[in-house]
């Protein structure tokens, strides 16, 4: 895998399990331009991995990330500018993020505030520490939200909520976010999270990986098909899903009464 100074991507190559790093620890994890540009190339890269079963994102050191760098913020001279071409980096993010045939996993570990609520609201799910703690914070520096934040955020914990957490600034607790919907499991902070959050991932690694394409596929449409439109989907891409080696094993597992070993053919 490429380098970055920025990210730390690390694959498991024995089960196709991928884990991207935020990788400023000192700043929080806090987004800055360079972030952001090796987090779309990194993405980029992993698309063309045929061994890729699953992606994991996660903070290193004690926090996810608090969003974007304040300090850049301020440091520009013409911030209008400054900030539209951040938010298009940012953007490009999450189009690569969500254009990933592989399942991804947001794994929490602490602060979530700013971009970094609206990536991990774009991952396809969602696990926390007992120490995460979320928030929008845009309003809070006088911005509105980027990110994707606006469009995942209502639908995961609704619009109530959402606008709670985005006008009003409110943050919540893992056990908030775990009883909303805004993530799915929460792992106690006694535990090796990350090892915790590799089990799911490694369960997720064994499954139909071309099913799972078409699934994430199904979901991330199913708030703007109509409802014939998304029946059609479905027979579509059940079709396709049945005339897999995958399909027949998952077959043949469940009348033998055994685990399948899927292979993504």
């Amino acid at each position: 895998m490429i380098k970055y100074e920025n990210i730390k991507v690390a694959l498991n190559e024995s089960n196709g399990i991928v884990t991207l790093y935020f990788n400023r620890p000192k700043s929080l994890n806090a987004f800055n331009f360079k972030l952001v540009s090796e987090f779309c190339l990194a993405i980029k890269d992993l698309k063309s991995l045929k061994s890729l079963k699953c992606l994991i994102i996660t903070g290193m050191g004690d926090n996810f990330s608090v969003g974007g760098d304040i300090k850049d913020f301020k440091e520009t001279n013409a911030p209008q500018e400054f900030m539209g071409e951040f938010a298009d980096k940012l953007h490009e993010g999450i189009k690569l993020l969500k254009g990933l045939s592989a399942p991804s996993l947001a794994a929490i570990n602490g602060s979530c505030f700013g971009a970094s609520l609206g990536y991990a609201c774009s991952c396809d799910i969602r696990i926390c520490s007992d120490s995460a703690n979320f928030g929008a914070a845009f309003a809070g520096i006088g911005l509105s939200p980027d990110s994707s934040t606006s469009y995942h955020l209502p639908k995961l914990v609704g619009l109530s909520l959402a606008t709670e957490m985005i006008l009003l600034n409110r943050t919540i607790t893992a056990k908030e976010a775990k009883t909303f919907g805004l993530v799915s499991t929460i792992i106690s902070d006694d535990k090796d999270f990350l090892s915790e959050v590799k089990k799911i991932a490694l369960k997720i690694s064994q499954g139909p990986t071309i099913a799972y394409q078409h699934i994430k596929d199904l979901l991330n449409n199913s708030y703007k098909n109509d409802l014939i439109s998304h029946l059609r989907s479905e027979s579509e891409k059940i079709k396709i899903c049945a005339g897999t080696r995958d399909f027949q094993e998952g077959i043949n597992a469940f009348l033998e009464k055994r685990k399948p070993i899927f292979k993504g053919e």
